[in-house]
């Protein structure tokens, strides 16, 4: 770089020292300031005109310009410029090869879309699913090859992801889960993946779940009926009589897990068919009141059981838009949980509250040995128990709270649930606000 300048400067000084001697030979001092600058300027003129076409015929390295100093100098830092260019080029197609060949893998239909709803690139699983060929219908609106309502709605979607299911195209035998997630200057990437087998695997375990507990019922009555008349039989052989009683016991938590297991798959059978019009208008108020009575020897809203206290300070209308029987089930099974989980001489309140966002909800609090933090999320899964010493105390299905989770996912709400090991648990199913009449 400084041998480049140290020419450039060489080269001016020497055109100055011409001009000067020139002038003093001649007298004629404009002629000698014209004649190097002229000069100078030429030189330039015919750099520049050699540098331009150099860039405009490609900048290759075997055609660079045979020039010096400054001009040969900007030859270098172009060439070299360049170089980095193509090299970091070929980083990047090769890291756009990978992509490709890695989401190409993928089993799952993957489809791009531009700002316009064109197909910018489609990988190979597209066909087989979508119809979408990856040859052929790259740069066509999605709109036009792939005409499912469904689609186009999860597409203009406002959320930056979300997902449906929908038939393939294809073939109607195949359910597909799409995607959509936005990306860039609002692009689209669009992902469907074939949950058929899914789908068949999980409405053949709720057929197996409902067929065995509706085939299993029967026959664990009349055993259980069978148990009943020997445990009170005068003739059963002295030390049989708490070996009946304890089959006897089991029997009943079998048809009660066999009840809570056709109640939950009723549940999730007509969870598509619940719509925020669904429903008739449901007195809160006598369920609550009801099962106060059914759990206590009077009606009053305090009342004092064998080893526990209820509380309600519902008084004014509650009515919910809903199922009867589910919300009945709903209120049995988070008062009952209450109850079983509660200390003797405990109290157990009942109350109706209202959050942020409107959503009126029942709410239980219980006076237990609450729960640990990490145990809240499982509290809803089917047959699973908090392992405590009073849970190992009581008898329970592990049902019900799954029960009350479907109930409020197919009226559209949810069960939150707060707790603290040593200070009890208070359990809230909220409604949306559309339910509340």
């Amino acid at each position: 770089m400084n041998n480049a300048w140290t020419q450039e400067y060489t080269r001016i000084l020497l055109l100055i020292a011409g001009g000067l001697l020139i002038g003093l030979m001649t007298g004629y001092w404009v002629v000698a300031v014209l004649l190097p600058c002229s000069a100078y300027i030429g030189w330039t003129l015919v750099q520049l005109r050699a540098f331009e076409r150099w860039i405009r015929r490609g900048a290759k390295a075997e055609s660079a310009p045979n020039a010096n100093g400054i001009w040969a100098l900007i030859v270098q830092h172009v060439y070299r410029s360049q170089k980095r260019d193509t090299q970091h080029k070929n980083r990047l197609k090769q890291l756009l090869r990978r992509f490709e060949s890695t989401i190409s893998a993928l089993p799952y239909a993957t489809i791009t879309l531009n700002e316009q709803q064109e197909i910018v690139w489609v990988n190979s699983a597209a066909a087989a699913t979508l119809g979408v060929n990856k040859y052929i219908d790259e740069g066509q609106r999605i709109d036009n090859l792939v005409r499912k309502p469904e689609l186009q709605n999860v597409i203009n979607s406002a959320d930056a992801s979300t997902s449906i299911q929908m038939v393939s195209p294809v073939d109607n035998n195949i359910v597909l889960m799409v995607t959509c997630v936005t990306f860039g200057d609002n692009q689209k990437l669009i992902t469907a993946k074939d949950i058929s087998q899914i789908l068949a695997v999980q409405k053949l375990r709720k057929a197996f779940i409902s067929n065995a507990s509706h085939e299993l019922r029967t026959p664990l009555t009349v055993i259980s009926g069978y148990l009943e008349m020997m445990s009170t039989d005068s003739q059963l052989p002295k030390g049989m009589g708490v070996l009946v009683d304890n089959a006897h016991e089991q029997s009943l938590r079998m048809v009660s897990i066999l009840d809570d297991l056709l109640s939950l798959s009723k549940l999730v059978e007509k969870e598509a068919l619940y719509s925020k019009d669904s429903g008739e208008p449901v007195d809160m108020i006598a369920i609550i009141d009801k099962l106060l009575i059914d759990h206590s020897q009077t009606g009053d809203h305090s009342q004092t059981g064998d080893s526990y206290t209820l509380e309600s300070s519902l008084n004014a209308p509650i009515q919910i838009k809903g199922v009867e029987t589910e919300l009945y089930s709903l209120c049995e099974n988070l008062i009952s949980n209450a109850i079983k989980y509660s200390p003797p001489g405990s109290v157990v309140k009942i109350d109706w509250t209202v959050n942020a966002q409107g959503w009126a909800g029942l709410q239980v609090i219980d006076c237990g040995e609450g729960i640990a933090e990490e145990e809240i999320p499982r509290l809803t899964e089917r047959f699973y128990r908090v392992n405590t010493v009073r849970d190992r105390e009581v008898s329970g299905t592990g049902l019900g709270l799954s029960i009350v989770k479907h109930i409020l996912e197919n009226h559209g709400g949810y069960l939150d649930i707060q707790s603290e090991l040593g200070r009890g648990s208070t359990f809230t199913a909220y409604f949306p606000v559309y339910r509340l009449l």
